[in-house]
């Protein structure tokens, strides 16, 4: 198995499960009452494919075309915004009348796993720079 991508499940997969226990911990704490469109799983499943997927692509265009990852990245970016968008369209046209709480329980791990992306790209630039 390829070091990069040891290294990038090393850091992702504990990232993802303190999300999630975190997650976890606010709903059962503090929403016990409210009932989510999605399941916490559901969310983090999407979250954490669609990650995956862009790190991955950027892994392997880091060892073949390093003058276009960053294209890629807004590129990858871009569909996953277009993804999450067709994951939401349910809850958009479902009648509730509080979807503000599951907008939210969508968009924060969202950007935290957006964060983790741009945390990552970077590292891995800058260790192709180094060399």
């Amino acid at each position: 198995m390829n070091l990069t991508i040891i290294k990038f499940l090393k850091r992702f997969l504990p990232f993802t499960a303190i999300l999630v226990l975190i997650h976890f911990f606010i709903v059962l704490n503090f929403l016990k009452n409210y009932s989510f469109f999605y399941s916490i799983y559901s969310i983090y499943l999407f979250h954490s494919i669609t990650t995956a997927i862009v790190c991955f692509v950027l892994i392997y265009m880091s060892k073949n075309l390093i003058d276009k990852i960053g294209f890629a990245f807004m590129s990858l970016s871009i569909l996953k915004m277009l993804a999450a968008i067709l994951f939401l369209i349910p809850l958009i046209r479902v009648e509730k009348d509080q979807k503000l709480l599951d907008i939210i329980a969508f968009f924060i791990p969202y950007f935290a796993f957006l964060f983790f992306e741009l945390i990552f790209i970077i590292k891995l630039l800058n260790g192709f720079k180094k060399k």
